[in-house]
């Protein structure tokens, strides 16, 4: 399954907490397989993120740092690609609305 960018771009403009664990785990295993080789560093957030929802360790101080240095991450790559932009900073408010 090919990670959907308005997908998760819709998602996440719902709020974090509408989106079942099950359904981000799935979302950022996605994204990382397709962005292991082209975007080493966002797959390897990805997978810190994954990691941590997946283990239970995550916190909201944790999930938020994850969350804004993924956003930042994904900015900086994807800047000139609105979408790429626009995914960015949604990861950003999410990040933030948890900190």
């Amino acid at each position: 399954m090919a990670a959907d960018l308005n997908a998760t771009i819709s998602a996440l403009k719902g709020g974090l907490t509408s989106i079942p664990a099950e359904a981000a785990v799935s979302n950022i295993e996605s994204w990382e397989n397709q962005l292991k080789d082209a975007a080493p560093e966002i797959a390897s957030a990805l997978g810190q993120l994954k990691v941590a929802l997946v283990n239970g360790t995550a916190t909201p101080d944790s999930l938020s740092q994850l969350l804004n240095s993924l956003g930042e991450k994904t900015s900086s790559a994807g800047a000139g690609n609105a979408q790429a932009e626009e995914l960015g900073s949604l990861l950003k408010k999410a990040g933030s609305s948890l900190g």
